[in-house]
């Protein structure tokens, strides 16, 4: 993460979330479609929408770029 981070300076803002506040937010995690995998990748649009929910973490680098150029608009 620390990679695209850099990558997307300025552009993008990412924010890893602990486990403990993970676990604490079942609300969220249910809202978000993370009902069995209980953790994941939410993608924001500068308005605050979730735009891109990926549940689990069996997703890469390729599925991460995907998320943020649909945030940014194909930017």
């Amino acid at each position: 993460m620390s990679e695209l981070a850099t990558e997307y300076e300025g552009k993008v803002k990412f924010e890893l979330i602990s486990a403990e506040e993970t676990l604490a937010a079942g609300e969220d995690m249910a809202e978000f479609g993370f009902n069995d995998a209980k953790h994941g990748l939410v993608a924001f649009d500068s308005q605050g929408e979730a735009k891109v929910k990926l549940p689990g973490h069996n997703f890469g680098r390729e599925e991460i770029v995907s998320a943020i150029d649909q945030v940014l608009g194909g930017l």
